[in-house]
């Protein structure tokens, strides 16, 4: 008896729905068997139960509370509170909670180890794993920021067993970021950005499957913003059939700042401080949506931006950038960059030139 028991939990939790199934009809077999025997055979009782008082005593019962409000006098409520109640409602009361806790357990494991499915929406989406150091300063970096503090963020890697940290709002697909399937359990059709990281500052192949990757993203999601780390600018061709690939020379940027702090000591300081979020004034973008008048240069906007608090560091225009504003017009589609507190829309750095 005990071991066909055994072995009917052993299969109902290898086929959850099935099991679930069973459980939900054994439960309302007990509840509803019970109510009507104890509601029947307690009509004899000096005080006769009404039908609610039943099923309220039957589920309290089952749960193993047990307020004392109601018991058994009669014989034939006895007996039905043994086999409705003792035989099958606990039985099948601890088994649902069991398979609910394993269900709970392995969801949390699936999630952990990478097999899972995000249902995220408008999240960050880091492809690769070059180091946890590093992934952990991505993170750190971007839900720093006010405007993304609460903003999901969905990891997908290749190779590695499970994630070796836990972060609030942060999950893991493991799967080759070469296929379609590996984005679409990271809801990629429902993401808003992703930053490819190398594969690793040694490895060779890192542009070439960097590059393979954006393109993958890119045919899956037509509006998602891409961002991609290109070890060597000389690789850049890779990426260019990619209109919404933007790339990150790190390397090249490391070097110019060993060069620049060397010869200009405290320029890395400050570019520190002016990339990171975790700094109080840093790097933001805007770009021109409208005209702001006739014949404005960068200067002049410039100098009534300085007025705010707020400095003119460069336009980007096209694929080329202009520091040196003097007789610069503003053009549309440029793209101002500037170092403030705060991200401006255009509509507000309108106003504050006007």
């Amino acid at each position: 008896m005990l071991y066909s028991l055994n072995r009917l939990i052993r299969k109902m939790r290898r086929r959850r729905e099935l099991g679930a199934l069973f459980l939900l009809l054994a439960l309302a077999v007990s509840i509803v068997g019970n109510t009507l025997n104890f509601y029947y055979f307690e009509q004899a009782s000096a005080n006769p139960p009404g039908i609610w008082d039943s099923l309220w005593y039957s589920v309290i019962s089952i749960t193993t509370i047990g307020y004392g409000d109601f018991s058994s006098t009669t014989v034939g409520a006895r007996i039905g509170t043994t086999i409705f109640i003792v035989i099958i409602g606990l039985a099948a009361f601890t088994t649902s909670v069991g398979l609910l806790v394993d269900w709970i357990v392995e969801l949390r494991d699936r999630e952990r180890s990478g097999m899972g499915k995000s249902d995220a929406r408008d999240h960050l989406i880091i492809v690769n794993f070059p180091g946890e150091s590093r992934v952990r300063q991505v993170i750190s970096e971007f839900l720093t920021d006010a405007h993304h503090q609460d903003r999901d963020i969905v990891i997908v890697a290749d190779g590695m067993e499970r994630l070796p940290f836990v972060i609030a709002n942060v999950s893991y697909v493991r799967g080759s970021p070469l296929e379609e399937e590996t984005f679409q359990r990271a809801g990629i059709e429902r993401a808003e950005q992703t930053i490819i990281l190398s594969t690793g500052y040694d490895d060779p192949r890192s542009d070439s499957f960097v590059a393979s990757v954006a393109f993958v993203v890119e045919n899956l999601n037509q509006d998602i913003n891409i961002v991609a780390e290109c070890l060597d600018a000389r690789h850049a061709a890779l990426f260019s059939k990619s209109e919404q690939v933007s790339l990150v020379y790190a390397l090249s940027l490391v070097t110019n700042l060993l060069v620049q702090e060397a010869q200009d000591p405290g320029v890395s300081l400050v570019t520190q401080a002016i990339t990171s979020n975790e700094v109080e004034g840093t790097l933001a973008t805007t770009k021109v949506e409208g005209d702001i008048g006739p014949d404005v240069s960068y200067d002049f906007i410039a100098t009534k931006l300085l007025d705010h608090g707020i400095n003119l560091v460069g336009v980007v225009r096209d694929d080329s950038v202009i520091l040196r504003f003097h007789n610069e017009a503003c053009t549309l589609d440029d793209s101002l960059v500037y170092i403030d507190t705060n991200r401006w829309t255009w509509e507000q750095i309108r106003e504050m030139v006007a």
